[in-house]
């Protein structure tokens, strides 16, 4: 969409819809004028001010959005032009990434990596280089169109030997100086995709979904009487995986007993048992006794699913307490995978627990393993629920309404697990980089010092890895 002067006002135009009279003149004196080259002659030998157009991907068309962005930056350079410093305006064009093979992708009829092996990488890849050009014109017409200034006779391009050769330097830089590594991270992953998002990419892909939420009453192993602990989870499919259960050592916990029946008791968070038991729960249950959660911390207890064999030393099936347990929903008791969530893998790594991690590049888990062989995790909830219940685990299930994160390319859930990668230490960094933010001048004000300012106090080692065919070496 194009904004052009109409009768002293201003109308929105599509890219495709020819100029009218009073436009054409101004584009062609525009032209005739080549305002970018005459300012570069004239500032020869002056202070240069250096600008590198943020590189649109040219196989998606422009959108109003981009009128915006360009505007301001057009204002900066037209800024620094009057204070006498010479402007170059580089073009460039991103033309790697996860857009792009999924636009390819569309047009082959694929349908994620296996199939684009099926096809052949390099032909692939050739359609890839070939895609990324489609609107090359449309973006240019743009520029013109709004009056922006750019330099497209020597523009970088994310796929020429240069660009990609100075990738490898910075890398290669960043390893002399001892800030690259090797990993594990939970990241979040699109099994359909094959390849991990950003937080960015994250957060354009919420949607408002029911998901499961069960309640799992697990026998406490050890003990001189029978006792059962509370656990809740909305992620049934990582159960297979669980090695821990964590509380909150600071919380009070209750230990119940069913009144007028010989069973076992069973323990959860004090401020959680109306929510989950009924505001009347006192009249089915009798309180045994109060306990914090450090009491409970350092016990055992017996798994749900014992589908998968431990291996190595890591403990497993045991009580630990950690402060990330919250008050405010399920049970006071977190179930625990190390690969399948971040507070678990970080509590793993603290702990020495033991490492379960069963599913594929595809979500899917192994073909041998009982009821669920083969399914993509998401699809064996119902499955594992089922069998919960035959094994007499399950105190109750329901479902909930959350928000949970898509693929914003194509619509699959993503799915929270470690994957190897490679990592810059940033956080070598967040101390200088927040006293530079500190002197920074913005405005608004609250930028520098909420958004901004907040994801520097939160930085964490940049996974930079990416599992794609398309994409910068």
């Amino acid at each position: 969409m194009i904004v052009a002067p109409a009768a002293g006002r201003y109308r929105v135009l599509p890219p495709d819809q020819p100029a009218d009279a009073m436009e054409q003149e101004m584009l062609a004196r525009w032209s005739a004028e080549d305002l970018l080259a005459r300012t570069l002659r004239e500032r020869e030998g002056a202070p240069d001010f250096v600008f590198f157009e943020g590189p649109p991907t040219a196989n998606g068309l422009p959108g109003i959005h981009h009128v915006f962005s360009r505007t301001i930056k057009d204002l900066f350079c037209r800024y620094q032009v009057m204070k006498g410093r010479r402007v170059v305006r580089k073009a460039g064009w991103d033309t790697h990434g996860l857009p792009v093979e999924i636009e390819v992708e569309k047009q082959l009829g694929l349908n994620g990596k296996p199939e684009i092996e099926k096809f052949g990488v390099a032909e692939f890849n050739r359609r890839c280089r070939e895609s990324v050009w489609k609107y090359k014109g449309d973006w240019e017409k743009l520029s013109a169109r709004i009056g922006y200034a750019l330099d497209y006779t020597d523009p970088y391009i994310t796929y020429s030997n240069e660009y990609v050769e100075s990738v490898w330097w910075a890398l290669a830089t960043l390893h002399e100086r001892g800030r690259l590594y090797r990993g594990h991270k939970i990241l979040p992953y699109c099994a359909r995709c094959g390849t991990a998002l950003s937080s960015h990419e994250v957060a354009q892909g919420y949607k408002d979904v029911r998901d499961p939420s069960v309640y799992l009453a697990l026998e406490l192993a050890d003990q001189p009487a029978p006792r059962r602990i509370l656990v809740w989870t909305t992620t049934p499919w990582t159960l297979v995986s669980n090695v821990a259960l964590a509380v909150h050592g600071d919380l009070t916990y209750l230990e119940l007993k069913r009144k007028q029946r010989a069973e076992a008791t069973l323990i959860l968070a004090e401020s959680r048992a109306p929510a989950v038991l009924g505001d009347d729960f006192t009249d089915r249950w009798e309180i045994v006794r109060r306990l914090p959660g450090s009491a409970l911390a350092g016990l055992r207890y017996r798994r749900p699913l014992d589908w998968l064999p431990f291996t190595g030393d890591g403990a497993h099936e045991l009580i630990v307490a950690e402060s990330f347990v919250s008050a405010e929903d399920g049970s006071g008791v977190v179930h625990m995978a190390p690969a399948f969530g971040a507070d678990d893998y970080a509590a793993g790594r603290r702990h020495g627990l033991a490492w379960l991690h069963p599913v594929d590049e595809r979500g899917r888990f192994p073909a041998e393993m009982p009821l669920v062989g083969g399914k993509f995790v998401k699809d064996a909830d119902a499955a594992i629920i089922e069998e919960l219940q035959r094994g007499g685990v399950l105190f109750k299930a329901g479902t909930m309404e959350h928000s949970y994160p898509h693929c914003w390319r194509c619509d699959t859930p993503l799915l929270y697990y470690a994957r190897e990668s490679w990592f810059v230490k940033t956080t070598a960094f967040r101390d200088q980089m927040l006293a530079r933010n500190a002197r920074v001048e913005w405005h608004p004000l609250e930028v520098g010092s909420g958004r901004f300012g907040e994801w520097l106090q939160n930085n964490v080692d940049w996974a930079l890895s990416r599992d794609r065919y398309w994409g910068t070496p």
